[in-house]
């Protein structure tokens, strides 16, 4: 029994993750403490394909559980999945959707029962129980988050102790009369430290009492479910390395993007490329992706895609001038030093294709190929490779920046050149004929020639 004089200690866990082995070291770890409660902060769901034993677990150990973020996107995924197939990383599509097809009506109906926030009194002490922060359920606090913010959220919160978890952080700190803890993630740990983190807190009147725990678990158990699953081996990864899809993406992309890269220029090189029109096709066709981003949704991928299909637009030409832009996709779509996949390959093909010429047609060969969600992103990136092409319909690189402004009704593309540009301001409105036809707004573009400076 208890010590009566002694406070309770609570475990706090959050962000287990799917995470089966390391959940059950942790209590395993609880016990050996003396734990008198846990407390759940949420994102039960994620990388570690355990969904069903973490929810059912909790909710059997924990005296108070709250839903996370990632809880939700997985309950919500059947309205969403289309919206998150054009937006999401692959990876973390593919996580939602497997998560959505094993988690169980029992889980499922677990789950749907967690509260948002929780308010409990413990030792004489408020305390506010949340997943994200007390405004937002995906808000992450940490050490990057201004001390005013952590004033106003005190405020909101109303409690004298604030529970979160979201940010992966473990950290306690107080912000004018309120604590704030974290306990880190249980299930995917970041930072380089791959043992699972949670927290061991005591609650008294002059502030929580708070030590932050670390513990080892069966790692090689969650590798050999991820791989019986089908999942990724990048999950693998975020859990051996102790990082998240963003980070190894960032960590990986540099050098991968280069290979990529260089495999594509060696092709443009190899198609004896004219180099100055093309880099500067590609830098306006860029400059416009970016700056109508708020209409086509697209992301990084996408943008790369773009960027490749600038560069080989008219590679062809090594074959003369008549349908090189039949070519250019005929070069792509063989090469087999490009490091793409089929769908990559017959889409960067096409936005290359597109540069000029008729507008995709389903009986085209290779559009006709495509879902209907890639027949899309080919019509829009091509579509802006058309413009950029008609920009430097010179080859002169007379263009220094072009600046969009969408309306209802219009996209002005206004455009500085260093010396007059009517051909390619004539060639441009002709080329926007497939962005016209996509959103339904008129192009208007215009190009002013710069002041020279004296």
């Amino acid at each position: 029994m208890a010590d009566k004089n002694k406070s309770r200690r609570i475990a706090l866990l959050s962000d287990l993750h799917g995470n089966l082995p390391a959940l059950e070291a942790v209590l395993e770890d609880a016990e050996r403490n003396g734990v008198d409660e846990i407390w759940n902060l949420g994102d039960c769901l994620g990388y570690a394909p355990f969904p069903n034993e973490v929810v059912e677990t909790l909710c059997e150990v924990a005296a108070a559980n709250v839903i996370g973020n990632y809880d939700l996107k997985v309950l919500a995924f059947e309205q969403k999945q289309d919206g998150w197939k054009r937006t999401k990383m692959p990876e973390k599509y593919a996580a939602f959707r497997w998560n959505h097809e094993h988690l169980s009506r029992r889980a499922r109906g677990l789950l749907e029962s967690m509260p948002q926030q929780v308010r409990l009194e413990i030792d004489g002490v408020s305390v506010l129980l949340v997943h994200g922060s007390p405004a937002a359920i995906d808000e992450p606090l940490g050490s990057q988050t201004p001390r005013q913010r952590f004033e106003e959220l005190a405020r909101m919160a109303a409690a004298d102790v604030v529970v979160c978890g979201h940010s992966h952080e473990a950290f306690a700190l107080p912000a004018g009369n309120t604590w704030f803890v974290n306990p880190g993630s249980a299930g995917r740990p970041e930072g380089g430290d791959w043992r699972a983190s949670y927290a061991l807190v005591e609650f008294t009147g002059s502030g929580p009492k708070v030590g932050h725990c670390r513990v080892e678990y069966d790692i090689d158990r969650v590798a050999r479910a991820v791989h019986a699953a089908g999942l990724s081996e990048s999950f693998v990864e975020v859990f051996r390395k102790a990082r998240s899809l963003d980070q190894l993406g960032r960590e990986n992309t540099s050098s991968e993007s280069e290979k990529v890269m260089d495999a594509v220029l060696s092709l443009a090189r190899r198609c004896r490329y004219e180099a100055e029109h093309t880099h500067q096709v590609t830098r306006l066709a860029i400059a416009l992706f970016d700056q109508l981003k708020d209409l086509h949704g697209m992301g990084t991928r996408e943008r790369l895609w773009l960027q490749y299909g600038a560069i080989l637009h008219d590679i062809g030409w090594i074959d003369g001038r008549q349908s090189h832009h039949k070519r250019s996709l005929s070069l792509i779509i063989a090469d087999p030093r490009l490091p793409f996949e089929r769908r990559e390959r017959t889409i960067i093909g096409l936005i290359a294709r597109y540069h000029r010429g008729a507008l995709p047609d389903s009986g085209h060969k290779y559009f006709s190929n495509l879902d209907s969600e890639d027949r899309r992103l080919v019509r829009v990136l091509a579509g802006i490779l058309r413009v950029a092409d008609g920009l430097d319909r010179s080859h002169r690189s007379r263009i220094q920046t072009a600046r969009c402004e969408p309306s209802k009704r219009s996209i002005a593309i206004l455009c500085e050149a260093n010396e007059p540009a009517d051909e390619e301001e004539e060639a441009a409105k002709k080329k926007a004929d497939l962005l016209e036809s996509i959103w339904g707004r008129n192009c208007e573009i215009k190009i002013r020639v710069r002041a020279s400076k004296r």
